[in-house]
């Protein structure tokens, strides 16, 4: 029984480190698609999206601004704002394989955390439904 038991902590362990690693990297994957922030905090954010080859069809970023949060510019142009919720929206539509980069600038630095991101996309190859949070 303890042989068991060891062998279930150490399996445990072993995910605690893996998912420690990804926290780490601050790189968030899915099938298709990999998301990070290269800078979140002050007046810019810099989230960079990596969308492998078979691409999704399409692609939906949302980031959450902390409340108050005024955009000075956003590079590409968002789809979406909602000042109430401070939530940002972008979607590409039939995105290209390759390295892509949303930048947000602010009229004020960020407070708290900075901004966090979640992504939905479909599977290119199972056609599931994906989400990718971003912290």
């Amino acid at each position: 029984m303890k042989r068991e038991k060891g062998k279930t902590l150490e399996k445990y362990f072993v995910f605690l480190l893996f998912f420690a690693f990804l926290l780490m990297a601050g790189e968030i994957r899915a099938e298709g698609v990999q998301a990070r922030y290269l800078e979140n905090g002050g007046k810019k954010t810099v989230l960079q999206l990596t969308i492998d080859d078979p691409a999704p069809s399409s692609v939906i970023v949302q980031q959450q601004l902390p409340p108050g949060t005024r955009i000075q510019g956003a590079v590409p142009a968002y789809t979406k704002f909602n000042p109430g919720k401070a939530e940002v929206k972008w979607l590409f539509k039939r995105p290209r394989p390759g390295v892509r980069t949303i930048t947000l600038h602010y009229g004020t630095p960020l407070s708290g955390k900075g901004a966090s991101a979640v992504i939905r996309c479909k599977s290119p190859i199972s056609g599931q439904l994906m989400t990718i949070t971003v912290p």
